[in-house]
């Protein structure tokens, strides 16, 4: 088989470094299986984040629509949520509800060190 991967849901190829197919290869167990079953960093972000094969086919300009087995998509993106730590952004910002205001003697010694 070749190195140049194949997105199944967006159909980008990717022409990868024989240590990353190798790696890829030994992850997934087989060339074929590999070859069968790879999709796009891009791709497998989005459909982690709850998006589906659809949308995400639209979002990335996709060149291919051909069915993608739901089963295949949940054990991909499970699979991964297991091996790594994602950063959720669950910061909320509250800047518009805070109502800060400075020591009056901090704001004095500021303006005396501006001025």
């Amino acid at each position: 088989m070749t190195n140049k991967l194949k997105c199944i849901v967006t159909g980008r190829q990717l022409i990868a470094t024989k240590d990353y197919y190798k790696r890829k290869v030994e992850k997934a167990g087989d060339e074929q299986t590999l070859h069968d079953t790879y999709i796009c960093r891009e791709a497998k972000n989005l459909l982690k984040q709850g998006v589906s094969v659809d949308r995400a086919r639209e979002l990335l300009d996709a060149t291919i629509d051909s069915p993608v087995d739901q089963q295949l998509i949940d054990s991909i993106v499970t699979q991964d949520k297991s091996t790594r730590l994602r950063r959720i952004n669950n910061i909320v910002s509250t800047s518009k509800s805070l109502n800060i205001k400075t020591d009056p003697r901090v704001k004095e010694y500021i303006d005396s060190i501006i001025k």
